[in-house]
């Protein structure tokens, strides 16, 4: 029979094998579950948009926001607009056709001055419906209007939100349309004009890079040293 020193030597092996399993396996449950649930979450994340997005039954409405005023934004604030609206609502539904009837704005009204005529706002089953171009925005697929708000006295202004009411209708198997169900959405003011870039950074921090390969400056040698027109050593 072996010594009590030597039997637990023998044991120790085993329980550190088992232990070094046991921890591989937690740490690899663990590495799946983060990865699993990552992906499940960015599944379902909406576009990047500056707009709101609401969704009603089959309707999905994405990018509600009001266009910042291409000219002269401080009277068109100060006057309640005219303030044009950008949207866009897809159907969903592979059968059935909506139409939208009206917006109604928390103060105000609006006028879709491009598609006044009802049957211009009709949605067919699996398209879309657009109003407005943000910047950096590009619509060309969707069946356009134009909708535009005025007398909003002061419930739009730039950084805040106003509310819109989108109203529905639905077309019946005989061709008569029945109400739809109607969503208010909390708009935003757009961020206004694109921005020239700017490549050039500015009062930017000393870094290793811009002491070491920076550009030269005026009066600056390629190495760094004035450009005196004496040699370093001060011969002349």
């Amino acid at each position: 029979m072996l010594p009590l020193s030597a039997r637990r030597s023998a044991v120790r092996p085993s329980r550190l094998a088992t232990a070094a399993a046991t921890i591989g396996i937690a740490v690899a449950l663990g590495t799946t579950g983060c990865g699993a649930g990552q992906i499940s979450q960015t599944a379902n994340q909406l576009p990047a948009v500056n707009g709101a997005n609401v969704n009603i039954e089959t309707l999905q409405l994405r990018d509600v926001q009001i266009l910042y005023p291409e000219k002269d934004a401080p009277t068109v604030f100060g006057n309640g607009g005219p303030f044009e609206l950008a949207f866009v609502v897809a159907n969903s539904d592979q059968t059935a056709y909506y139409r939208l009837k009206e917006i109604k704005p928390e103060k105000g009204s609006v006028e879709f001055v491009e598609g006044s005529d009802s049957a211009a706002r009709v949605i067919a089953p699996g398209q879309a419906l657009s109003s407005g171009t943000p910047v950096g925005s590009v619509r060309d697929s969707e069946k356009k209007v134009t909708a535009e708000l005025t007398n909003a006295g002061d419930t739009v202004a730039a950084g805040l939100t106003t509310d819109l009411t989108f109203v529905f209708e639905k077309r019946e198997g005989n061709g008569s349309w029945v109400p739809a169900g109607e969503t208010t959405v909390q708009t935003p003011v757009d961020a206004g004009a694109e921005l020239e870039r700017q490549d050039v950074a500015r009062n930017a921090e000393p870094t290793f890079y811009n002491q070491h390969h920076g550009a030269v400056g005026p009066g600056d040698s390629e190495g760094g040293t004035p450009e005196t027109g004496h040699e370093e050593g001060g011969g002349h």
